[in-house]
């Protein structure tokens, strides 16, 4: 039996939390926000339990076959995609078809499934489309299911708006509304590498190179979030692609100096005799970090970029307004909410427009599918005919009359 459920856990103390007892005798701990979403997590984590030690029978119910297909897909997915599998069948899926028979699901049942993203954007909707159907294939495949019930479904929903690069007065203003914040990092890193969000808090500085002809940042770590609590950093990326060596411009390297100036000069003094000496010591720092050089938790992470809310239009003040009561004097600079992600496309926004060659672009963004990169190629491209007459005119050129 498991123990009671009790409040105050994870950051903020916000999670309800509720131990569970495994088949191997160990206890497991369960965590919601509410008491009835802990309730739907504890049911469907002790099915899942139970199906594991009993394998997949083979008349299963939905959250038995989802468990053991999990199991075995499992080792073969990134921890980002692990966790997308857990969250669209844990908390998507079964609590809605969970408890019925694998042969008994009907497109009605998928539909109904569907409809509780029915709020969500089609990119969101993608994603429970996508497991859906990857779990039903399987059970056809295996022959527990005679019929596809996920055949004609598809993500309807309201497409993504296109990513807009910042502006080169937008990134000055924020550059300048972040100096001296714990947050300024990020936003270096971000307009000047591309990197992501948990590829910039997985940056320590043995991966940084600020000197020789060709200073740069290798990417080999990132720090995740599972169920957004503690950090844990690892060297499994996105993709293969995402590792990479990108070569920094002189203003970050020299930013960069500097920062890790400030580090260096926070460490305790160091006696000799006493282990490594800071310039060594530093090495296991991370660029991004909390003041003891340790990766930032994912509260902090979003208490940090708060702080660029606060001094832009987005926290409902308008453009030059002075926020009152505010620490230090607050005051909005920023006409546009930036997000990390923003950051990543800026650069290679920059990168597309500055000329350089697409390929070079996929690399340096880390992207495996080279789509991506000419997707974003062709909606920063003009298509309308004022756009392309100068091009379209100079390839049908009549050649001149001989003579001239």
């Amino acid at each position: 039996m498991g123990q009671k459920a009790q409040k105050k856990y994870g950051p903020g103390g916000k999670y309800y939390r509720k131990r569970i007892k495994r088949p191997d005798g160990k206890w497991e701990d369960v965590y919601g926000l509410t008491q009835t979403e802990l309730s739907e997590k504890v049911t469907v984590r002790r099915a899942q339990l139970a199906a594991e030690a009993a394998g997949t029978p083979e008349d299963p119910f939905v959250y038995e076959y989802a468990a053991g297909w999990y199991r075995r897909r499992a080792p073969f997915l990134s921890p980002a995609s692990q966790q997308l599998y857990r969250d669209q069948i844990n908390k998507v899926i079964c609590p809605v078809i969970g408890q019925k028979a694998m042969r008994d699901v009907t497109s009605d049942d998928v539909a109904a499934v569907l409809a509780t993203r029915g709020h969500l954007s089609r990119s969101s909707q993608k994603k429970t489309v996508m497991v859906l159907k990857q779990i039903f294939d399987a059970a056809l495949e295996a022959g527990v299911i005679e019929k596809l019930p996920t055949r004609r479904i598809r993500a309807e929903g309201k497409a993504p708006e296109q990513k807009k690069a910042l502006t080169q007065a937008q990134q000055d203003a924020l550059l300048a509304a972040v100096r001296g914040l714990a947050v300024e990092p990020m936003v270096w890193l971000g307009l000047f590498t591309g990197m992501r969000r948990e590829e910039i808090c997985g940056l320590r500085w043995d991966s940084v190179q600020l000197d020789g002809k060709a200073p740069h940042v290798t990417v080999r770590r990132a720090c995740r979030w599972p169920d957004h609590l503690r950090p844990e950093v690892t060297e499994i990326l996105k993709t293969a692609a995402a590792a990479r060596t990108i070569p920094i411009p002189p203003q970050l390297v020299d930013y960069l100096r500097q920062l890790r100036s400030a580090q260096l000069a926070a460490l305790p003094k160091h006696k000799k005799g006493e282990g490594a000496a800071p310039a060594q010591r530093i090495l296991a720092l991370y660029v991004y970090c909390n003041d003891d050089g340790s990766p930032v938790s994912y509260s902090t992470l979003r208490r940090r970029w708060e702080t660029i809310k606060a001094r832009s239009t987005a926290s409902g003040h308008a453009l030059g307004e002075r926020i009152p009561h505010s620490p230090g004097g607050v005051t909005v600079t920023l006409d546009v909410l930036p997000t990390p992600h923003t950051l990543r496309h800026t650069y290679i926004t920059r990168l597309i427009l500055g000329g350089m060659d697409l390929k070079r672009v996929q690399y340096l963004a880390g992207h495996a599918d080279p789509k991506v990169t000419i997707k974003i190629y062709t909606d920063l491209m003009g298509h309308s005919p004022e756009d392309l007459i100068e091009d379209v005119a100079a390839i049908f050129a009549l050649p001149k009359p001989a003579g001239e």
